[in-house]
């Protein structure tokens, strides 16, 4: 690790996501956790409590400027029949400053909900994207 440079801090403006191979332009924001699942033991004689990795979820949120209905085309058939798809989503970020680029791929990715409609006077439109998925794996990573 090298000295710290201020300039190579990077900027969330650059990052992006794709939706089964589709560039998302109207991503606001973007985040995905993996969320570590521990059981708690208790040793005899320890007054301390241990923990036993038992494995992890993903969950995240991708929020959207409403440019299209993109994500109600995905889903509108799928919740009524209840053949909903397994998605992929590759989420990147790397700042033209900076020494790389971090991609994580998730796979059989879920949405937890969809906006139907929404609106309100005066006011740019979002669109909240929460979802789940069963794995991922990092594409890149920034040295």
């Amino acid at each position: 690790m090298g000295k710290f440079n201020s300039n190579k801090v990077i900027r969330g403006t650059f990052g992006r996501a794709w939706v089964d191979g589709d560039l998302m332009a109207n991503v606001k924001s973007f985040e995905a956790k993996a969320t570590i699942d521990y059981e708690d033991l208790d040793i005899n004689g320890d007054f301390g409590q241990k923990k036993r990795y038992m494995g992890y979820s993903i969950a995240g949120t991708m929020t959207l400027h409403k440019f299209d209905s993109y994500i109600l085309k995905k889903y509108q058939a799928a919740i009524m029949s209840g053949d909903l798809p397994e998605m992929k989503i590759v989420a990147s970020l790397a700042d033209p400053q900076s020494d790389g680029t971090q991609r994580v791929a998730l796979y059989d990715v879920h949405l937890d909900e969809i906006t139907l409609l929404q609106f309100e006077n005066k006011t740019v439109l979002e669109e909240e994207v929460p979802f789940t998925a069963g794995s991922f794996e990092f594409l890149d990573l920034i040295e």
